[in-house]
C-alpha cells in the first residue's frame, strides 16, 4: 500500500509536469508531497530537524508508516490523518543516536533489554566490543546468538561485532603466547561464519588478555577476512598511554591495508596538552589520506573502566601468573604498583565500583582497613573488582570530543558503575553545543549518528530521510542534560521528549513492561 502511494503520488507529479508549460516545466523540482488520503502511523510536526548529514537544519514535519520515514516536508497537519501525533513545536528532531561503542548482554535480564541506552537518545548499540561478546559462547553458533536476541527483543536495535577474545578462546587458542596454524584457521572460519551470519566486523581488546598475545601474523589474518566482507576491525589498541599510542595505532593501521579499522574510546592517557590529541589525530588522517580507511570514536568522560589489572606488570596479567607474583614475588609486585600507581595519578583516583568498597577509591580503602594501596589491590585477588581509572585531562580529550571526524560513544553499559553509561549523548549535547558552543549542533548530531552509521556500515540509519528507517528522537535541546554524575551514577538525563525505534514510540522507563521495538541488525541483510 506505501508503496503504491508513492508511485502514484510520482506519476501524479510527471503528469503536472507534462502539462506545464515549457518554461515552467523546466524551472521546478517539484517533490511529491504527503498523501492526505491515507491514515500514517505517525506524524512529528513543527519541529527543526537536524537530519545527521552534518548539513543546516531546517523546518519540516515528518510523516511514518509502519517502521519507515515515509515523508519529510511541508505539510497541512490540521488535515493529516494519523494514528499518534508529536507536536515538535520548539523541539529538535533527529536521527536516533547510535552508540558506536557500547556493552551489555541483551540476553541478561538484569540488563533491564538496554533500555538505558533510550534514554539518551540511543536508539543502536554497536556490541562485541574489547574482544568480548556476551551472549555468544560455544553453546550457540553466532547465527543463534542473532536470533535469540531477535527473540527476546531489545529496547535499541543491536547490531554486533565478533569478539576476538571469543573466537580465540573457542577455537582452542585461548591465552597462548601464540597460537597455532590450525587454531587459526579454526577463528578465521568462526569469523568468516558469524560475517555471514551479519555480523559489522570484528572487535578487538589487544590490552587484554587473550588479545594481548596476538600478532601481526594472527590479526592479519583475521583482518583479511573481514575485509573480504567490508567488514570493520573496531579496537581497543593495545596500549593508550601517551608514550605507546603512537605504536599502537600504527599497529591498526598495518590491519587497516586489509580491512576498514576504528580506533574505538581514543584517548591518550596521562595526556595533559590538547596538541598531545591533535597530534593522535594527524596520524589518523595521515593514514587516511594515504588510503587507509581509518576512523575513530569517543566518550566524553576522563575516567576509564575496568579492572584491576591495568595496573599489573606484563609478568602478572593471566591468572596464574598474578597468583604466582603475588605468591613468590610480592615484594617486586609491590614496588611495580607503587611506580604505576604514582603514574596513574595517586591511589586517590582508583574509584572502587563494585563490592563492599563500592564508590570509594583506593586512598579511602586503605584508610579505612590500614592497609598499603599495593596490598589492597594483590588481596583482592585476579583481576580484582570494576574499577574506575581518573587518567585523563580534559585538555587532551576535547581535540578528539570536538574533532569533526572522531564519533561519539558510551564504552557504556546497563550495569557499568560510570556515569558514561548514561550520559554520555547528552553531556556532549548540553556541554559542547549548549553550554560553550564550541561545536555546532548539526556536527554534534551527525557524530552521533550518519557518521557512525558510516563507520560501521549501517545502511537504513543514522539519518532522517524518506524510506529509511524511523528510529528518531525528538528533544527540548535547552533542557537537554545528562543527568548522572560520580555521585549519582544512575540519575537518568533530561530533554528527550520521546524515543521512537523502527517507528513506535518507545517507553524509555526503567523496568517498564511496554513494549520494546528494537531488533537485531544483520549487515549482510541490509540492516
Amino acid at each position: 500500500m506505501k508503496l503504491r502511494t508513492k508511485v502514484i503520488a510520482y506519476l501524479s507529479v510527471l503528469v503536472l509536469a507534462a502539462c506545464a508549460p515549457e518554461d515552467q516545466a523546466s524551472n521546478s523540482d517539484v517533490i511529491a508531497g504527503p498523501d492526505y488520503n491515507i491514515t500514517y502511523d505517525l506524524l512529528i510536526s513543527g519541529g527543526t530537524i537536524v537530519d545527521g548529514t552534518g548539513d543546516p537544519a531546517f523546518m519540516a514535519d515528518i510523516l511514518v508508516s509502519g517502521d519507515e520515514i515515509d515523508y519529510i516536508g511541508e505539510t497541512d497537519a490540521s488535515n493529516i490523518n494519523a494514528l499518534e501525533t508529536i507536536d515538535a513545536t520548539g523541539r529538535i528532531v533527529s536521527p536516533g543516536f547510535i552508540d558506536a561503542h557500547a556493552h551489555g548482554d541483551p540476553l541478561q535480564e538484569n540488563n533491564d533489554h538496554l533500555r538505558s541506552f533510550l534514554r539518551q537518545g540511543v536508539t543502536t548499540v554497536m556490541l562485541g566490543q574489547d574482544g568480548g561478546n556476551p551472549g555468544y559462547d560455544d553453546a550457540v553458533s553466532f547465527e543463534d546468538f542473532l536470533y535469540e536476541i531477535d527473540r527476546q527483543k531489545s529496547g535499541p536495535n543491536v547490531a554486533t561485532l565478533v569478539g576476538h577474545g571469543a573466537i580465540r578462546y573457542l577455537s582452542g587458542g585461548g591465552e597462548k603466547d601464540k597460537i597455532t596454524p590450525e587454531e587459526q584457521a579454526a577463528m578465521e572460519e568462526l569469523l568468516e561464519k558469524a560475517m555471514k551470519a551479519g555480523a559489522y566486523g570484528l572487535g578487538t581488546g589487544l590490552e587484554y588478555v587473550p588479545g594481548r598475545y596476538a600478532d601481526d601474523e594472527e590479526m592479519f589474518g583475521l583482518a583479511k577476512v573481514v575485509g573480504a566482507h567490508d567488514g570493520v576491525i573496531s579496537s581497543h589498541v593495545r596500549n593508550e598511554d601517551d608514550d605507546k599510542v603512537h605504536e599502537s595505532i600504527a599497529e591498526l593501521i598495518r590491519q587497516g591495508h586489509y580491512a576498514r579499522v576504528n580506533a574505538s574510546h581514543v584517548k591518550v592517557v596521562y595526556g595533559k596538552t590538547r596538541e598531545q590529541g591533535e597530534a593522535v589525530l594527524r596520524q589518523i588522517r595521515e593514514a587516511r589520506a594515504n588510503g587507509v580507511k581509518i576512523t575513530a570514536d569517543v566518550y566524553p568522560y576522563l575516567a576509564s573502566f575496568g579492572d584491576m589489572s591495568y595496573l599489573y606488570p606484563e609478568w602478572a596479567k593471566r591468572e596464574f601468573e598474578f597468583n604466582d607474583a603475588v605468591a613468590k614475588r610480592r615484594a617486586e609486585f609491590k614496588e611495580f604498583l607503587t611506580a604505576k600507581i604514582k603514574r596513574r595519578n595517586g591511589p586517590g583516583a582508583i574509584l572502587v565500583s563494585s563490592g563492599e568498597y563500592s564508590g570509594k577509591t583506593v586512598a579511602e580503602i586503605s584508610e579505612i582497613t590500614g592497609k598499603d594501596p599495593e596490598d589492597i589491590i594483590m588481596d583482592y585477588g585476579h583481576n580484582g573488582p570494576s574499577t574506575a581509572h581518573f587518567i585523563m585531562t580534559k585538555e587532551t580529550q576535547d581535540a578528539f570530543i570536538t574533532a569533526e571526524d572522531v564519533s561519539i560513544s558510551t564504552d557504556g553499559s546497563p550495569t557499568m558503575r560510570h556515569p558514561r553509561s548514561f550520559g554520555s549523548f547528552p553531556k556532549v549535547l548540553y556541554e559542547y553545543v549548549v553550554r560553550d558552543k564550541v561545536m555546532s549542533l548539526e556536527l554534534a548530531i551527525n557524530k552521533m549518528t550518519g557518521q557512525t552509521a558510516d563507520i560501521f556500515d549501517i545502511q537504513t540509519r543514522g539519518r532522517l530521510k524518506e524510506g529509511m528507517a524511523a528510529d528518531i528522537v525528538v528533544m527540548d535541546l535547552e533542557n537537554v542534560r545528562p543527568g548522572t554524575d560520580w555521585t549519582d551514577v544512575y540519575a537518568e538525563p533530561t530533554g528527550f521528549d520521546a524515543v521512537i525505534v523502527n517507528g513506535m514510540i518507545t517507553d524509555t522507563t526503567a523496568g517498564s513492561d511496554s513494549r520494546i521495538n528494537g531488533r537485531i541488525l544483520r549487515k549482510t541483510k541490509g540492516d
